[in-house]
């Protein structure tokens, strides 16, 4: 045998024994090859249809099919690249490249599924604003939900997506998609997902299960490929609050957590909540309130930037955006009172259901998380004595008091968009109570959790969501 075919053949035995000896917890090349064959055949999938009824070309998911055809050309010669390399640098190779298959397919998953540019983008025109020297929005008073200051519109969302997305601005200006950005941002998140899945120990099969029900068995799919002025802080808060909890699980390294939880903050200010959570959880795995202190930095300058932001606008070191709203003495934000009609519509708010096709009806005020996605019911199995599946119910809980006292639940929404950011906490909770495998059960609800969330998205996307009543 040539030295060559043997050295080839010495490294795919390496690579066998890792894949082998992980104990299923590295992702082998056939679970990376199965994610790179789903991408190419929903990309095919969809060319197919718009060959068939003459519709406009759709270059993100051509891009992700284009992407995953050469992710899986490239994935043979993993073995000659990692000639060389130890066995703990071969496992981090399979690791990452499974990680790019997972967005491609995520991508093209998305991609096929968006809807139409929304007008609603507050974000670009933020980022457009920013790109020009100013705050205030160039939008007509009447044309999006804003902060009414003498003559100047404002946005109402917190800044951190509009920062994100400045640069793809800077280059396709007003013309930018926010649709296709979100597509983008929920396909990170989803990636994310699958990476906080491995720092918490999980097997491929569990953590394919649970990353598939993250990224469509919750309306996290719904509102990435909506992509509004609602929509885009929802995903980009659970991308930041991903990235805080995998370092959580992974380094724990007080610094960087700290910048990430802020981050999410920035996104969307309620996540500001689960701040002491990750405190207690670093403090318990550090033992040390000295390296606990370096979380503040990260909290020092992303308030500076929200101080900053505020003062330009409204002279306040808060964001009082909401009291400026045209007509805004006429409400009273945040009750008690408001309570009960958030509970319902998180636990029992139903479709609509008559005898005009298809019968069920996603109705305007939104649909239960009980109706969408029944598998969240699976955080429950891990017991709440532990202290992670405690903190993490109860950072759960945090994030959405605000959203729970809110005067609206959302509206105009397919399912319950304001309780998103809370999904990754949920997630974790399910992946301890899922350590060894998915069994039939939680692969049932996984399963009816991506149909009923499916019907949605193809309910919105031909005839919209049930207005009747809605008033």
């Amino acid at each position: 045998m040539p030295a060559a075919s043997g050295s080839a053949l010495a490294v795919e035995t390496v690579l066998e024994r890792i894949e082998r000896e992980s104990k299923g917890r590295i992702p082998t090349r056939v679970t990376t090859i199965g994610f790179f064959v789903a991408a190419i055949a929903i990309v095919v999938s969809w060319e197919v249809y718009l060959f068939s009824y003459g519709q406009p070309q759709n270059y993100l998911a051509l891009a992700a099919g284009l992407a995953a055809v050469a992710g899986l050309s490239l994935t043979p010669a993993l073995g000659a690249y990692a000639r060389g390399l130890d066995q703990r640098a071969i496992a981090a190779l399979l690791e990452r490249w499974c990680l790019l298959a997972v967005f491609v397919a995520c991508l093209a998953f998305y991609a096929v599924s968006m809807f139409p540019s929304t007008p609603y983008n507050e974000q670009v025109r933020q980022a457009f604003a920013f790109l020009h020297g100013h705050t205030y929005l160039d939008a007509p008073p009447d044309y999006i939900e804003h902060a009414q200051v003498g003559g100047f519109s404002y946005a109402l969302h917190p800044p951190l997506p509009a920062f994100l997305i400045t640069p793809v601005v800077a280059i396709w200006g007003m013309d930018t998609s926010q649709t296709m950005f979100s597509v983008v941002i929920g396909a990170l998140d989803v990636v994310l997902a699958w990476m906080l899945l491995g720092r918490l120990r999980l097997r491929v099969a569990p953590r394919t299960w649970l990353a598939i029900f993250l990224g469509a068995g919750t309306v996290l799919w719904y509102e990435s490929v909506l992509g509004t002025t609602w929509a885009l802080p929802m995903n980009t808060a659970v991308l930041f609050t991903l990235a805080a909890l995998i370092e959580l699980y992974g380094e724990a390294r007080p610094l960087w957590l700290g910048i990430f939880a802020a981050l999410a903050a920035l996104a969307r200010y309620d996540m500001v909540l689960a701040a002491p959570v990750y405190a207690l959880l670093v403090w318990r795995k550090r033992g040390s309130l000295r390296e606990l202190l370096w979380m503040a930095p990260g909290f020092i300058v992303v308030g500076a930037l929200f101080v900053a932001f505020n003062e330009v606008r409204f002279r306040t070191f808060f964001d009082v955006s909401l009291w400026f709203i045209p007509d805004a003495d006429a409400k009273r934000w945040f009750g008690l009172d408001y309570l009960p009609n958030n509970l319902y519509t998180v636990f029992f708010m139903a479709p609509k259901v008559d005898g005009t096709f298809p019968y069920f009806h996603p109705t305007f005020m939104g649909q239960a998380i009980t109706l969408t996605s029944p598998a969240m019911v699976l955080a429950l199995r891990s017991s709440l004595k532990r202290l992670e599946t405690a903190a993490m119910g109860a950072a759960a809980v945090l994030v959405s008091v605000p959203s729970l006292l809110h005067y609206a639940n959302g509206w105009e929404q397919f399912g319950t968009r304001h309780y998103i950011p809370a999904f990754p906490f949920l997630l974790v909770m399910m992946a301890i109570g899922m350590r060894r495998r998915a069994d039939q059960l939680s692969k049932i609800l996984i399963g009816v959790s991506v149909i009923l969330v499916a019907f949605g998205v193809w309910h919105v996307h031909l005839w919209g969501l049930d207005v009747s009543g809605s008033e």
